[in-house]
């Protein structure tokens, strides 16, 4: 939209869709009881290429569990779009020689987020990320880089409901290893941020409130 104007459209006449999704796809996830129960799992939903700084999130991660070694990483998307940054990633995990690192490939979100505390995005840009979206439907609060409209996702816009996350910079490994200790070790605050995301998607970015817009 800031563009539109900037090109010289009238302000009134350029609008935002914001992308939507149906919650209730993710009502009732559940983590199975046989999956280690004394981790702390975090899932990050994306393709693994240069745009997501995949590498920022494992060197965050390999800081964070220093800490905190009860931390498991599940980086859950395809990996062939970027064989080549894939592979480097695959080889930064054995150079740092980080433990609990899962890349899972291509899989159905539904069959992961109920098994996660959090999910991370570390993106160096985005639009309105939809893996936010989801996690929110399935009640897990998210640490994100500061693009696109990540910030309003975490913070809302004055809605009440209260932040949902926690927001980070770009490529800074030490402020996004801090946020994944910070969210890991109070569960309280970070079980009232995923209800805070859950009460944000439902509240304002439903699919057939998209569909309203669009129709508008």
């Amino acid at each position: 939209r800031e563009l539109q104007i900037e090109l010289g459209c009238p302000a009134d006449k350029t609008s935002i869709t914001p992308n939507g999704i149906d919650p209730a796809r993710f009502d009732g996830l559940k983590r199975p009881e046989a999956m280690e129960p004394d981790m702390v799992h975090i899932g990050a939903v994306l393709r693994v290429t240069p745009i997501k700084d995949v590498k920022t999130m494992i060197q965050a991660f390999a800081f964070a569990k220093k800490s905190v070694p009860k931390l498991k990483l599940w980086i859950m998307g395809p990996t062939d779009e970027d064989e080549t940054y894939a592979q480097e990633c695959f080889d930064l995990v054995k150079a740092l020689g980080v433990e609990d690192v899962e890349f899972t490939g291509r899989v159905n979100v539904k069959d992961y987020l109920g098994k996660m505390d959090f999910t991370l995005l570390t993106s160096i840009s985005e639009g309105q990320p939809l893996t936010i979206l989801e996690s929110y439907a399935a009640h897990k609060p998210v640490i994100a880089t500061d693009v696109g409209n990540c910030r309003e996702l975490i913070y809302g816009n004055d809605d009440g409901f209260g932040s949902a996350g926690i927001l980070t910079h770009i490529m800074n490994i030490e402020e996004i290893a801090q946020a994944m200790i910070t969210m890991t070790e109070d569960q309280e605050e970070r079980e009232r941020m995923g209800e805070a995301g859950y009460k944000r998607v439902n509240a304002f970015y439903r699919i057939e409130q998209m569909k309203d817009v669009y129709r508008e």
